[in-house]
């Protein structure tokens, strides 16, 4: 009973910390974190919604190669939902977590705490593996999103020059 009491008080930290980051909450992330990586593309993804008070105006604006600012409009607030939402969502204007999620969710972590994923490898070699793949991933992910935050910001800057929004 501790266990899932554990798992549910660590899922909810995380929703919390998540929460802030959505809510521009002053929180304070070394700026190598990835979470300070999020941090940034969510508040850039925010401003820009503040900003394109009428997305259908970006169907106008000119297109850069084959980047639809329309689409890549679209694209950057769905990353940002399936960032902070993705798998706890039944519909997307409800946020409300599904009971079968957290108990699919709970048996997979159980299930897979034992599984060393390579047969005859002892588990501290595939531990280490799995570190340097985690660290592989998060340098990839950061990157990624420092190019998605920059994306938000030029398309930002764009249509407030286009359409002469207020800067």
């Amino acid at each position: 009973m501790s266990f899932n009491t554990d798992i549910s008080s660590k899922l909810e930290s995380s929703r919390n910390t998540l929460r802030k980051i959505a809510r521009n909450d002053n929180t304070e992330f070394s700026k190598q974190s990835i979470l300070n990586d999020m941090e940034k593309f969510v508040k850039m993804v925010n401003t820009m919604d503040e900003t394109v008070l009428v997305p259908s105006r970006l169907m106008n604006l000119p297109q850069e190669g084959d980047d639809d600012p329309f689409s890549m409009f679209a694209m950057l607030n769905d990353l940002k939902t399936e960032l902070l939402w993705a798998g706890d969502v039944e519909e997307q204007g409800d946020r409300a977590r599904r009971v079968s999620d957290l108990s699919d969710n709970e048996s997979d972590t159980s299930s897979a705490a034992g599984d060393s994923g390579i047969e005859g490898e002892d588990e501290r070699e595939s531990a280490v593996r799995a570190a340097a793949a985690c660290r592989r991933h998060l340098r990839g992910l950061r990157h990624s999103l420092r190019q998605l935050t920059a994306a938000a910001a030029h398309l930002t800057r764009t249509y407030q020059e286009e359409v002469g929004a207020p800067v």
